[in-house]
């Protein structure tokens, strides 16, 4: 199974009621049901003729349902153009329409099958569940799909793999695991949020001729675009950065927060600054080259809540990142309620910032600064209060009653602020490992220097992405990359 991300880029991204929406809406219009049948058929029938000639052997596995539809249409299509080894197996019909269409196939040739035999078909079209699914597959259909995934053909699925919610990801026992998915009037957010891309395959989007509202767009590489250095300039002109973090809770601490130091020089900021407890200054001294360093009081290990040093922290700064290493801090949540009632530029909090939020929710409310949040899906689950799987829609709800902007961290990252929305599919598996998150957050203040905080949050995962994927390709390892060697991919334009 394998993605062609690239592809993805700048595709509409919608949910399965905003295309349900969209095909009443059309049915109003004056279109039919068997136009959109048609249409959604075609782009499934190309699919299938793209991996298997006309004598090879092909089995349609149709449902009760629409999508039985969508796959009993595509068969007799199939089969008119001169397929002949079209097999079709459906499912107790629960549409009328449906006996209709499997009673031309009979009229056309079409072989009936009652199950799946392992080894036979060269191509799966996988039309038994639609967008609809809220609960594990039983019974015939759940046979079905294990006979699917056991069979050895290249499977591809019509909208969403059998088994997969639409909305959130979430892969039901047992479910589809395909090849190749066919989405019909654009991306499905199920095949990119939670375990979607795991089960989908590469995603090819069918235009059926209905105008859906869209949710966002996968992030594209024209949406990340950095403003230009000038040749004339300075370190001022692209930004002070500041960061707190550190404390000796965890022996990996300093390296956590030193990396989001270096991450944020890497990234373009012109100044960058680390703030740690003086507790480690051995720690720090003997390591940091590249930043300058702010040693800040401590106790019992942690940085003590100082408003006279964080008054020095804010001033100059563009941007403050914090949370990266600092442990259960017990000032932490007085240290981020100071600086976000008083601080004007941009405060990006992830890791260790992001647990004392959840604990303490009110301590960002009436914030004087630019907010940004880079939780992953279990921190945000602990933020927003809601158990996973999350849906894009929980992330835009949280960012407009929180006023700020969210990335919610995944194989696919939701970036809003609200309004706007963003998914995120570059990067790697390799990327799931300790140090990640910090680089990120360092990477994220840097470009909040040279641009607002929501395209800064989007150019900086779009990028951080193409980096781990770099680190990956370099070391020739999905296992073995490490946070600094994705900071030495950093540049943009690769």
């Amino acid at each position: 199974m394998s993605e062609n991300k690239d592809n993805l880029f700048g595709k509409s991204v919608i949910s399965p009621l905003a295309m349900r929406e969209a095909e009443k809406e059309a049915f109003s219009g004056g279109v039919t049901e068997d136009e959109l049948i048609s249409r959604a058929a075609a782009g499934l029938g190309a699919a299938v003729r793209a991996h298997a000639g006309k004598r090879d052997p092909i089995l349609i596995v149709a449902g009760g349902g629409n999508n039985g539809c969508d796959g009993l249409k595509c068969a007799l299509a199939l089969i008119e153009g001169g397929y002949r080894g079209v097999t079709v197996l459906t499912v107790p019909v629960v549409r009328a329409g449906n006996e209709r269409r499997a009673e031309k196939l009979r009229r056309a040739g079409a072989e009936f099958a009652t199950d799946i035999q392992k080894g036979k078909y060269k191509v799966i079209a996988d039309c038994l569940l639609g967008t609809g699914l809220n609960r594990a597959p039983e019974g015939e259909t759940a046979a079905l799909i294990r006979g699917i995934n056991g069979s050895g053909a290249f499977v591809v699925s019509a909208d969403v793999p059998s088994g997969l919610d639409a909305e959130t990801g979430e892969a039901f026992a047992p479910c589809v695991s395909a090849d190749m998915t066919v989405s019909f009037g654009g991306v499905k957010c199920g095949l990119l949020m939670g375990e979607g891309r795991n089960y989908a395959g590469e995603i090819a989007v069918c235009d059926i001729g209905v105008n859906v509202r869209s949710m966002g767009a996968v992030l594209a590489p024209a949406d990340v675009m950095l403003p230009p250095r000038r040749v004339a300039s300075h370190k001022g002109n692209y930004g002070k950065v500041r960061v707190i973090g550190g404390s000796d809770e965890m022996p990996g601490a300093p390296l956590m927060c030193y990396e989001s130091a270096l991450a944020a020089s890497r990234g373009g900021a012109g100044l960058v600054t680390l703030c740690v407890p003086d507790c480690l200054k051995a720690a720090y001294q003997s390591r940091v080259t590249e930043t300058m360093l702010r040693f800040l009081p401590s106790e019992n290990g942690f940085v003590r809540f100082s408003p006279a040093d964080l008054d020095g922290i804010m001033d100059g700064a563009d941007t403050i990142a914090i949370g990266c290493g600092m442990g259960r801090f017990p000032a932490l949540a007085e240290t981020i309620e100071y600086l976000a009632r008083r601080f004007t530029g941009t405060l990006v909090m992830d890791a260790d910032a992001l647990n004392c939020l959840a604990s303490h929710p009110g301590i960002t409310d009436g914030h004087a600064c630019k907010l940004i949040l880079t939780p992953h899906v279990v921190e945000f689950s602990r933020l927003a209060g809601k158990p996973l799987p999350f849906s894009a829609d929980d992330a835009k709800r949280y960012a407009v009653e929180h006023d700020c902007v969210v990335a919610v961290k995944s194989a696919t990252t939701v970036i809003t602020d609200g309004e706007r929305t963003f998914f995120n599919v570059t990067g790697t598996p390799a990327l799931a490992k300790g140090g990640s998150g910090d680089v990120l957050a360092g990477l994220t203040a840097a470009t909040a220097c040279v641009l607002p905080p929501f395209e800064a949050t989007a150019a900086a995962v779009f990028h951080f992405g193409r980096c781990g994927e770099a680190a990956m390709r370099r070391l020739n390892s999905v296992t073995s990359v490490l946070a600094r060697d994705v900071i030495i991919e950093i540049g943009y334009g690769k």
